[in-house]
């Protein structure tokens, strides 16, 4: 039996998974929940509505932390490295990601100015730890796509649509490495492959759906 994802078109901690799946050539399914009108079955694998759910001959797994690893477990092309220390390391920056990826959910449905302001500088001062991080050759931890890339590459390709909507977001002097990692996440074939069809302009009308600070510079940029 395939693994079944299930997940929302723009939910990035979904697309975490699906970047790893695509990374290893796993044969999966996915579908596609909506949020507002989510059916019963769904609700009884997860009563708050939260995903990613892997469902796996009949269990299901959540958290797409947990769902990585367990992917990097039983599939070949090992995404995590084998060294006990490196290893740690990583898992405690993607646990950061998590925080990441939070801040740029919030980003996208602050209200004012001042909320909106003060939730990017929480992120940049976010992005101030994992700046120096940064191997940059090409990747998180050097040669290999790792788990860790996984991770941040939909934060990151998202807040770069934010950047194009509001430029100046991206601090270029403040972290030039994180922008060049990334612009190769964003290029790399495993997450091109687990982007959703038409996602930038879906995640623009997520942004007019909410009426939050960016909806307002929406119509001034391409």
């Amino acid at each position: 039996m395939k693994p079944r994802l299930i997940s929302y078109k723009l939910c990035p901690f979904s697309h975490r998974v699906a970047i790893v799946l695509q990374h290893k050539d796993v044969e999966h399914e996915i579908e596609y929940i909506d949020y507002d009108n989510p059916p019963a079955w769904f609700l009884e694998l997860s009563p708050s509505k939260k995903v990613p759910i892997l469902q796996v001959d009949g269990d299901a797994i959540s958290e797409s932390s947990v769902i990585n690893e367990y992917l990097d477990q039983v599939y070949p092309n090992k995404m995590h490295p084998d060294d006990p220390v490196a290893l740690a390391k990583n898992r405690i920056w993607i646990q950061h990601g998590g925080q990441c990826t939070v801040n740029v959910l919030h980003l996208a449905a602050k209200g004012t100015e001042t909320e909106f302001f003060g939730t990017l500088e929480e992120l940049r001062k976010n992005l101030d730890q994992v700046e120096p991080a940064i191997q940059g050759k090409p990747f998180f931890n050097g040669e290999v796509f790792s788990l860790v890339d996984a991770t941040y590459a939909p934060m990151l390709q998202r807040l770069g649509f934010l950047d194009e909507i509001l430029p100046g977001i991206l601090d270029e002097k403040r972290h030039p490495k994180t922008i060049a990692w990334k612009d190769v996440l964003v290029a790399h074939p495993a997450v091109q492959k687990s982007s959703i069809p038409k996602m930038r302009e879906l995640y623009r009308k997520l942004l007019w759906k909410k009426h939050g600070y960016l909806s307002g510079f929406l119509d001034k940029s391409n």
